[in-house]
């Protein structure tokens, strides 16, 4: 019998297709089955092998996320929410540092670093807890996702870009306090129409605290400012230098040096980041004004009022201003030879 014979044996035939068959499945199993083997090689713990330090550094990243396992394969437990800061080391393996705590948890050592290190990103200078503007006593939000960038182009600038700015800046405020004085708890203002006159309250249980202070006057646009503080609050008012008419704002103003507008910054009433807002100048006489918009800064905070990093509009009509990381300034705020950031607020044309 030759071998064509056998091929066209029928009950021999299908016996070569199935064998074949079997020997073809074979083959792709065990190839579906070899990547699985690679895979869990792969994930194998990262062994990481901590020696002690005793050192600070900031949370240098606004994503930082929290590890409680030393595994760059391992899931963080949650966000930091410590931007900018300073945390002390323990201990520091090849990918993590320890955290100095009452307990274990770590950060990536890509997210730490010194003050220098720390990274304003745009997404970092525009982000808000809170955007959108009052009518009435009602405050209406913007649109989800809503920034800064909608108003305002914010670029984080070097510290002599800062004072380049200042040898030319624009400072329209007068700080003449002698000028204007209180006596016997009354600050008295002299106006064109009217005298006002602010009396201060001591707190008593019938009586909340009222206590007010002459900042200066804004002489191109014809106001006084005026600082009032309450229990637990405070504001920032102006007073019509001819009408004596009462302005609120919501917190230190700064304005351009073309008279349009006023930005107001100030650290909000319940502590936080920095509150800012826009208004614009509809008349100067008589002076009025209309909020374009307002927010609270979810990252930085600025210096207000510092006498030796002050707010200012540069003749390019861009506001400078010193910040810092909400957590940085907590610990800076009180010494003024220590380092900070420093940006430029330009207003959008769209608003001009």
């Amino acid at each position: 019998m030759n071998c064509k014979t056998l091929i066209n044996n029928e009950p021999m035939k299908h016996f070569i297709i199935f064998f074949v068959t079997l020997l073809l499945a074979g083959c792709n199993l065990f190839q579906r089955q070899q990547p699985a083997g690679e895979s869990a090689i792969v994930e194998e713990k990262q062994q990481e092998v901590f020696v002690p330090v005793e050192k600070e550094l900031y949370v240098i990243s606004h994503t930082a996320l929290r590890y409680t396992e030393p595994d760059i394969h391992s899931n963080p437990e949650e966000a930091v929410n410590s931007f900018g800061h300073l945390l002390k080391i323990e201990a520091e393996s090849e990918h993590f540092y320890k955290i100095k705590s009452n307990w274990d948890w770590y950060l990536r050592k890509e997210d730490m670093g010194s003050y220098e290190d720390i990274r304003f990103t745009k997404e970092v200078l525009e982000a808000v807890n809170f955007i959108g503007k009052w009518e009435g006593d009602t405050f209406v939000d913007e649109e989800k996702g809503t920034t800064l960038s909608k108003y305002f182009t914010i670029d984080q600038i070097s510290y002599e870009e800062y004072q380049k700015a200042f040898n030319n800046g624009y400072f329209p405020l007068v700080k003449d306090t002698l000028s204007i004085k209180k006596q016997k708890g009354i600050l008295t203002l002299p106006c064109n129409d009217t005298m006002v006159k602010l009396k201060d309250v001591e707190m008593t249980p019938q009586d909340d605290l009222e206590y007010y202070e002459y900042l200066g006057e804004m002489q191109p646009i014809h106001q006084y400012l005026i600082a009032g503080y309450y229990y637990e609050a405070g504001d920032k008012f102006l007073i019509d230098k001819r009408t004596g008419h009462k302005t609120e704002i919501e917190s230190h103003p700064y304005l351009s040096p073309d008279g349009k507008y006023i930005v107001t910054l100030g650290v909000t009433e319940m502590g936080g980041a920095t509150a800012i807002a826009l208004y614009k100048v509809l008349s100067k006489e008589p002076f009025a004004i209309e909020l374009v918009v307002s927010a609270w800064i979810f990252y930085w905070v600025a210096y207000e009022e510092s006498k030796n990093r002050p707010t200012f509009f540069g003749e390019d009509g861009c506001l400078y201003v010193a910040i810092d990381a909400l957590d940085s300034y907590e610990y800076n705020y009180k010494e003024e030879d220590k380092p900070c950031k420093y940006v430029r607020i330009k207003i959008k044309d769209s608003y001009q």
